[in-house]
């Protein structure tokens, strides 16, 4: 029944989705009028022009509202009792995540997926968390992100490579992805700091053909510092914005554009400069502590 009802609610959201188009007739009997003030533009014309905008106060909205639920979680808990077991796990991820050529949206969500399960069960205070715990939902959560995500998904044997400390069998890691599915209410398309790379990248003054360049850039140091928990604590545009701000200075934009950049993000992200700065600071210090670099070459 569960299933069936999420079908229908699915097709349901597609329906919403879809536009009605007015077909405008033309009266070719009659002669053009001498002085005619132009018509407006037909509302799905307006609303497609409005789309990019649209989809940013969506992002921004929902973000808030994840963020706030993770924030709870992250309250009642204490990281720190598994900081070295959720390192351990994210570094094996991402170099999961390279040896097949994943994408890096692909390794964010396997993060955002591991920590929102954890916070869930230790916020919960009933179900201690074990190393080998933590890497079976590590392994859970890289294969479900991988279905989300990749066109081709390896065998779950096939995905345990990379010196993994502990090997488990196919059947424990499925338990393990309903459990997170259950945990995690389904949503699996959480947003995520990569939901605004198309944003930002628009708003920096950078040529064209630069951009590949940004985007990887952007990607290479998201993945270089997502093992830092503190993280947790900024919401995704924040963290985007951040890594931004070390990739301008990374492409020598100079310090004028660089405040020139900030001011852009607040702007259209409606950060606060505080906390943007705040943010920045981490992680410059991750990095220099030696943040997982893991680049992926798609």
């Amino acid at each position: 029944m569960a299933q069936e009802q999420a079908k229908i609610n699915h097709l349901a959201a597609l329906n919403d989705l879809s536009c009605n188009e007015d077909y405008l007739s033309i009266n070719y009997g009659e002669p053009p009028q001498a002085s005619i003030s132009p018509p407006n533009l037909p509302q799905f014309l307006v609303e497609l022009m409005d789309d990019k905008q649209c989809g940013l106060q969506i992002l921004l909205s929902k973000e808030k509202e994840t963020h706030t639920k993770l924030s709870t979680c992250f309250l009642k808990a204490d990281m720190y009792l598994i900081a070295s077991a959720r390192k351990e796990a994210i570094q094996w991820i991402l170099a999961v995540n390279s040896y097949h050529d994943f994408s890096a949206l692909t390794a964010v969500l396997s993060v955002n997926y591991l920590d929102r399960f954890l916070l869930s069960l230790l916020s919960r205070r009933d179900m201690p968390m074990k190393p080998w715990m933590v890497q079976l939902t590590a392994v859970a959560c890289l294969s479900l992100a991988a279905k989300v995500e990749e066109t081709y998904v390896p065998l779950l044997i096939d995905l345990q490579v990379e010196k993994s400390k502990y090997v488990f069998r196919p059947k424990s890691i499925q338990e393990m992805e309903l459990l997170v599915l259950s945990l995690l209410d389904w949503k699996m398309n959480p947003v995520t700091p990569l939901s605004f790379l198309s944003y930002i990248i628009k708003k920096v003054p950078l040529a064209e053909h630069k951009h590949m360049e940004f985007s990887a850039l952007f990607e290479h140091l998201l993945l270089s510092v997502v093992s830092d928990f503190r993280l947790v604590h900024y919401l995704p545009s924040v963290i985007a914005a951040s890594v931004t701000l070390h990739v301008v200075k990374h492409m020598d934009f100079g310090d004028e554009n660089v405040d020139f950049c900030k001011n852009e993000l607040c702007a259209f992200l409606q950060l606060n400069k505080e906390k943007l700065e705040a943010c920045y600071q981490l992680i410059r210090t991750s990095l220099s502590n030696g943040g997982h670099i893991a680049i992926n070459h798609n």
